[in-house]
């Protein structure tokens, strides 16, 4: 079995039907490794993406965020490229999407930790 080149985690909330909805289309094109688990799923009222695989569409799902984000909305992306060895984490706040990346080396200077 070879290594995933990409993993994505994230998160956002508040969601509603219609915001989940555009997620779950802009997610639909992703090519994980394990096609059993859902790239998406719900819980309550919080949006949460866990992908590991070769592709995930992720200006498709940064545009879907866009079109809902809200000021009430928070959540992050992580993107990790296991190829290119960055870690790109896009932070939902204020209604805005804030994009910043650093090499998988530094990730724990990187992240605050």
């Amino acid at each position: 079995m070879r290594e995933p080149l990409l993993k994505v985690y994230g998160h956002v909330y508040p969601v509603s039907d219609a915001f989940y909805a555009d997620l779950d289309a802009a997610c639909a094109d992703a090519l994980a490794d394990d096609a059993d688990e859902p790239v998406l799923c719900r819980e309550g009222d919080m949006a949460r993406v866990s992908f590991e695989g070769v592709y995930f569409p992720v200006d498709e799902v940064l545009a879907a965020l866009a079109r809902h984000l809200r000021p009430e909305h928070q959540g992050k992306l992580d993107v990790l490229d296991l190829e290119n060895w960055r870690l790109t984490r896009h932070l939902f706040d204020q209604g805005r999407i804030r994009s910043t990346s650093a090499p998988l080396n530094n990730v724990l200077d990187y992240s605050g930790h």
